[in-house]
């Protein structure tokens, strides 16, 4: 994994916090064009850098809140990308993965997502998550129904 330059960090940071003050404000497409700004600032091939990772993964965060879940979509392919290159976050991912599917009503692909989380890295991917996920996950049944 390579190192970014000091300055490109700097400036990539600067957005990034300028994007989450934009989306506290309610300035969501604003705060989104600041986050791709700061995306397209790391060096090809992208997937090289582990900060990169961390941007998409602020913008799927926000893509939630907002249930915008066609650019949760995009975001999180950016992070697949990067991950599939480091493998550094794969519960991480696993898990992102499976909110994105329970989210999206697709609790089948959501249960296998978080069963590859969890035997990779057992409960802890769901601390400090909204417990519906837990909950789900604990029971399916209520959520996946037999054909």
């Amino acid at each position: 994994m390579a190192v970014l330059d000091k300055k490109l960090q700097d400036e990539i940071e600067t957005l990034t916090d300028l994007a989450y003050e934009k989306f506290q404000n309610n300035e969501i497409e604003q705060s989104f064009k600041l986050y791709e700004q700061a995306w397209n600032l790391y060096p090809e091939p992208k997937e090289n850098w582990n900060e990169a990772y961390n941007t998409a993964s602020y913008v799927v965060n926000k893509c939630f809140v907002i249930k915008d879940f066609e650019r949760a979509k995009k975001w999180l392919n950016n992070m697949i990308m990067v991950n599939n290159n480091l493998h550094l976050d794969d519960e991480d991912l696993g898990f992102y993965l499976g909110r994105y599917y329970f989210e999206t009503g697709d609790y089948v692909k959501a249960k296998e997502e978080w069963d590859d989380a969890v035997s990779e890295a057992g409960y802890r991917v769901f601390e400090g998550k909204d417990p519906k996920y837990l909950d789900f996950y604990r029971h399916p049944e209520k959520y996946i129904k037999e054909s």
